[in-house]
């Protein structure tokens, strides 16, 4: 598959940020979803501050792999009725709850191409001099900032959905946690790793 997409702009993290804090700060905020002009008031204002956005396609990586997750909880749902069925335990609870399960499944696959949207729109990260900031979420939305004194490493990881889309996971490891930036080009992921490794150390030497 042709991996080529739009070259995106040069990550923030090489230049100086003063305004980074210096601790980890997580919060997590419930909010309806926004209206089309007010996304994208949201996204001009985010970009302006440095804030990065995933390549495009991950909209569509997300999606097969919904659709990959749909199609497991059919399958379950249908052994699960085939063998109630089988052993004459299929009566009313049994029909009901095989009947949610599943029916929540495709209700959740319908609903992913308006989730993806919203969820792409909000999903930025930031690279600092002191600091890496990610922030996640639709309806319940999440932003972490993580001192580089914290980091304890760096890796990556791929799913197959993902190899085919040439897209790869940057994940930060901390003491208590661990941190992802959902999907990056091959290229830019090995700079960033290399960039917040180099940070990583600068930080620990001037402790």
């Amino acid at each position: 598959m042709d991996d080529h997409h739009t070259a995106r702009p040069t990550l923030p993290g090489e230049q100086p940020n003063s305004d980074l804090q210096e601790a980890i700060v997580v919060t997590d905020v419930s909010g309806e979803s926004p209206a089309n002009g007010n996304a994208e008031t949201a996204l001009r204002a985010a970009d302006n501050q440095g804030w990065q956005p995933l390549p495009p396609r991950v909209r569509t990586v997300w999606l097969i792999n919904e659709a990959i997750q749909c199609v497991i909880w059919l399958a379950v749902c249908a052994v699960v009725a085939a063998v109630c069925m089988a052993n004459g335990w299929w009566g009313f609870w049994q029909r009901l709850i095989v009947t949610l399960a599943a029916a929540y499944s495709v209700l959740d696959l319908a609903s992913q191409p308006l989730q993806t949207k919203y969820i792409y729109a909000f999903t930025r990260f930031r690279i600092g001099e002191r600091d890496l900031a990610t922030r996640k979420g639709w309806l319940f939305r999440r932003s972490t900032t993580t001192p580089y004194t914290r980091v304890q490493h760096v890796d990556t990881k791929q799913n197959p959905v993902q190899r085919q889309f040439g897209l790869t996971t940057v994940v930060v490891h901390t003491a208590a946690d661990e941190h992802e930036i959902a999907a990056l080009s091959a290229t830019e992921a090995e700079h960033l790793v290399a960039l917040i490794t180099e940070r990583v150390a600068i930080a620990k030497d001037d402790l």
